[in-house]
């Protein structure tokens, strides 16, 4: 094993020590990416990730800087009425040195509150020069307080032929970069290899020891769903189902795929089709968050106009065989379009949505009612991905993309999306 693998090793190594007398415990092989994407990025620029689910048992000292009010207190709004709203103030998280200042996460994949991986770039030019900017990994083992760089491709973030948009890990060793090409890792980032499966990739997600991937082939336009062992390359098509425009989202050796109809399994190898649609003609499926194998729920959106678009919530109870509709979020934001829920805890909802503001919304009744969370000081628009759960209590967010003018940020919430900091790199 080379010198670069050894030094990625080493780096989990100290993580455990630091976390000493402590129960820690980390599986790579329950890794979940949460959270689901829309087709079609060059046509929308969208990012959406997903997010991984972990158990752990750590505790994660953070250096508290001064505070960073990134959360307004205008009044919950839904559908059908008023609700009452919280401030909420937050900490900026980390510590200086090891990435440059001028770092900007496009994408982050995190394994647990503690570790994780996070795709940028540093000092992006604008999108509107045409001129690339050259993608960098970073990794984090101690929730985000410290970052390192790792390997990564000859490759960029945006205006090239080479260019990729997202990042899914699996474990500390084995990784992936896409959208819409493909390159993997299985030594922490000390080798990377390119690799096709005949199309551009929209959607990957990882858990129990799959990696899923969402291919739009380049003959046609219908998407078709691949899967591989985490621990090495050998990609093969599931079934023959194909969608328009699907979502993707899994859970311990559960998965879904979902267009117009409803495609699961329960253990990986065996499908199921099952019927699904949106209430009202004019809605569409636009993200799934599973907080088990049984607890699933769907957001659907409708008309919109004025920087608010109808969403409604439906929720199943057996993994999607039965879908019901539970109510309706807020009107606000007509971008980006997701929602999370923490593992086992499929009452409670973040919803991430953008338009002239960023909201982060949140539902502790399965979406029933809503408290309405604006994120102050980011700019309005910018497109929110990698939205996910890695424990009960703590989740991640990227705010922005390198290149659009703003800044990019990474949030981080440890008491299920009631607050959220702004961590430093």
């Amino acid at each position: 094993m080379d010198e670069n693998s050894n030094d990625i090793d080493q780096l989990f190594k100290e993580a455990a020590q630091h976390a000493a007398g402590l129960a820690y415990v980390l599986d790579p092989s329950k890794a979940i990416e949460r959270g689901t994407i829309r087709r079609r990025f060059a046509r929308r620029r969208r990012i959406a990730l997903s997010g991984f689910v972990v158990v752990v048992a750590v505790v994660v000292f953070l250096v508290p800087l001064p505070q960073l009010h990134l959360f307004g207190s205008s009044p919950t709004r839904t559908a059908k009425g008023q609700h009452p709203s919280t401030t909420s103030s937050v900490t900026a998280i980390g510590q200086p040195g090891g990435v440059p200042a001028g770092f900007e996460p496009a994408s982050a994949s995190l394994l647990s509150p503690a570790s994780g991986f996070v795709l940028g770039g540093v000092n992006c030019p604008s999108l509107a020069t045409l001129r690339p900017c050259a993608a960098r990994l970073v990794a984090t083992t101690d929730g985000g307080v410290h970052w390192h760089f790792l390997k990564a491709p000859s490759i960029s973030l945006f205006n090239s032929a080479r260019a990729l948009s997202s990042v899914v890990f699996a474990s500390s060793r084995d990784g992936w970069l896409f959208r819409p090409g493909l390159w993997s890792t299985h030594d922490g980032g000390a080798h990377w290899r390119k690799l096709s499966l005949g199309g551009a990739i929209e959607a990957m997600a990882a858990s129990s020891g799959t990696v899923y991937a969402v291919v739009e082939p380049s003959t046609h336009g219908s998407e078709e769903l691949f899967a591989s062992p985490v621990g090495r390359d050998a990609w093969a098509r599931v079934g023959r189902m194909t969608a328009a425009g699907a979502t993707l989202a899994v859970s311990g050796r559960s998965a879904w795929f979902v267009s117009t109809s409803l495609w699961t399994t329960a253990d990986g190898v065996h499908w199921h089709q099952y019927p699904f649609r949106c209430p009202g003609a004019h809605y569409r499926l636009a993200s799934i968050a599973a907080a088990s194998a049984s607890d699933v729920l769907f957001l659907c959106t409708g008309p919109g106009a004025m920087g608010s678009m109808d969403k409604e919530v439906l929720s199943s109870t057996n993994g999607g065989r039965t879908v019901h509709l539970v109510g309706q979020a807020p009107f606000d934001g007509t971008g980006s379009q997701l929602i999370a829920v923490p593992p086992s805890r499929g009452n409670v909802i973040t919803l991430a949505t953008t338009s002239g503001a960023t909201w982060l919304d949140r539902s502790a009744d399965g979406g029933k009612t809503w408290v309405v969370k604006e994120v102050k000081g980011s700019s309005g628009g910018a497109p929110l991905n990698s939205l996910s759960y890695v424990s009960t209590t703590v989740g991640w967010v990227v705010l922005g993309q390198p290149g659009l003018g703003s800044d990019s940020w990474l949030l981080r919430t440890s008491d299920a999306g009631v607050t959220w900091n702004k961590v430093d790199f």
